[in-house]
């Protein structure tokens, strides 16, 4: 069976946008990612308990995807009082290097590949290495945490 799916280019635009003291600043950046032919979409209950979100890796797999096709993922936190710790690893979960970071009420964050780097020992910056999970955890309440992928 041969697919009928055709790539596309999904566009992004980055918008900043405020008046400040009757002077109006801000920007518009526009990145454009060609060859484009898988998303995903759709909105995760995080509870307080921790949950995987993504899982990347060399091969497809269920809820799995390939490290090197992907090209774009947002996460927006749609609670409006909780944030949502994201916690990225490198290998097996136990033992691994991980980076956490705060995912405030109502914003959002960006990734454009799974390269990351971390250490559970505070070592000196060696290399990057893929994520291959990236977990969520809900501060105080469950949060709704949208979730869009973009791969090639």
């Amino acid at each position: 069976m041969a697919t009928t799916l055709t790539n596309a280019t999904l566009t992004v635009r980055v918008i900043e946008e405020i008046t400040l003291n009757g002077t109006k600043r801000g920007g518009t950046n526009k990145h454009e990612i060609r060859s484009i032919n898988e998303i995903s979409e759709r909105i995760v209950n995080v509870p307080t308990s921790t949950i995987t979100i993504v899982s990347a890796s060399n091969t497809v797999g269920a809820g799995t995807y390939v490290s090197s096709s992907l090209k774009y993922i947002r996460l927006t936190n749609l609670d409006d009082t909780n944030f949502v710790r994201l916690s990225f690893a490198s290998g097996s979960w136990a033992e691994s290097n991980t980076s956490d970071f705060k995912l405030e009420p109502q914003r959002s964050m960006i990734f454009t590949n799974t390269s990351m780097s971390g250490s559970a020992s505070g070592a000196d910056f060696d290399s990057f290495s893929g994520f291959t999970d990236m977990k969520a955890t809900a501060d105080t309440a469950s949060v709704d945490l949208e979730i869009f992928i973009a791969s090639t």
